[in-house]
């Protein structure tokens, strides 16, 4: 992503813990090392995880529970995730996010760079949606991490970019190359003036939910500029060799304006052109201020095709405590207060130095006499 394009950035909600370093269907590595464990569920949808007996393996294991009787897994999906990281030597649900109101996101090319393990785990033993893993991590010495046992549930998964009918353009906007699944591009030179305000319209449409200016996005993108065609940035790989860093996911309200604007209202799964005037993107140029003060976008108006992947609600900001107010006169009394600890304290200090100085050349006269 163009490093002005965003302000903060929200990662997919691949937990941390899932970045760990013989195969079958049944898992990876001593499977039956990891037979003696089962997993129920609470009333309230909490994991509980049984142990027939403590974990404490030399090499990574990993076990398939229980196996779905969904779809099976796409290597190139997103996959929805609930874990538990769990105590490997009583079962104890450390952490977990299977009562949680939105599952993890795994984007599985980009786990395999991240873990050659997990990936093979859930690749490699013919897991379907529904179904339950366990994956065991040993201790590690050089980085002081400890054994660690994690448990997972393959909610679902869906595409990495947009799907559904396609639609045709208006003709108001640039033309676009648009398949999908493919990375968009532009179909020739821009014609036409730029648009005033904000202008978007749907190349695919999609039937997911409608998307709200205050929620987080997953999305694949790219985006040009009106006065050249220039391409300035795309998370979509260069071509079909080219490695995939995947889909990325911000809250709409820290990306530039104008994305909140264009995307507010649009479904899910649709694919969406839009056109963004300056002011709705890095602000008007100003000729007069100082070389590298301004954004490097400012003054363009720029075109952006967002493949909507999914949308969640943005995570409530936490409340600022309140300031109590103090009055003038209250802060004056504290200030006489201040100046009079500190005027006494000085008086006290000098007057034990005194004293200090009297004992000295008491205990002098002293040895004086007895000599």
């Amino acid at each position: 992503m163009h490093s002005s394009f965003r302000r903060t950035t929200v990662a997919l909600s691949v937990p941390a813990v899932l970045l760990l370093s013989s195969c079958s269907a049944d898992g990876l590595g001593d499977t039956d090392a990891l037979s003696g464990i089962e997993l129920h569920y609470a009333e309230d949808g909490t994991p509980e995880v049984i142990l027939r007996s403590g974990l404490e393996l030399e090499e990574e294991a990993s076990r398939v529970i229980d196996r779905g009787d969904g779809e099976d897994l796409d290597e190139d999906q997103i996959l929805e995730i609930s874990h538990a990281v769990v105590d490997p030597a009583t079962g104890g649900v450390q952490e977990e996010s299977f009562t949680a109101e939105e599952p993890s996101m795994v984007f599985l090319p980009q786990m395999q760079e991240q873990s050659e393990f997990i990936y093979e785990s859930l690749t490699d033993t013919d897991l379907t949606v529904g179904s339950e893993i366990a994956l065991y991590e040993p201790a590690n010495a050089e980085s002081g991490a400890a054994a660690t046992l994690l448990v997972l549930r393959v909610e679902g998964q869906s595409q990495a970019y947009a799907e559904g009918e396609t639609q045709d353009q208006s003709g108001d906007l640039p033309e676009i190359e648009n398949t999908e699944g493919e990375r968009p591009e532009l179909a020739g030179e821009i014609e036409g003036e730029e648009p005033t305000e904000v202008t978007s319209e749907v190349l695919i449409q999609g039937d997911g939910e409608e998307v709200s200016a205050e929620d987080q996005v997953v999305v694949r993108y790219s985006g040009w500029k009106w006065s050249d065609g220039e391409l300035f940035d795309s998370n979509w790989p260069e071509d079909d060799d080219a490695p995939d860093a995947g889909p990325a996911g911000w809250p709409l309200s820290s990306l530039v304006p104008g994305w909140a604007e264009g995307l507010e209202g649009k479904q899910v799964g649709s694919r969406v052109l839009m056109v963004l005037p300056p002011e709705a993107g890095y602000g008007e140029l100003d000729e007069d201020a100082e070389e590298g003060t301004q954004p490097e976008l400012a003054g363009e108006t720029l075109i952006f095709v967002v493949d909507l992947i999914a949308s969640a609600a943005a995570p409530e900001a936490q409340p600022t405590q309140e300031q109590p107010e103090i009055s003038e006169e209250e802060i004056e009394e504290m200030i006489e207060q201040m100046e009079s600890e500190q005027g006494g304290g000085a008086e006290d200090g000098a007057a034990e130095e005194s004293n200090g100085d009297d004992s000295t050349t008491e205990d002098s006269n002293t040895e004086e006499e007895t000599e």
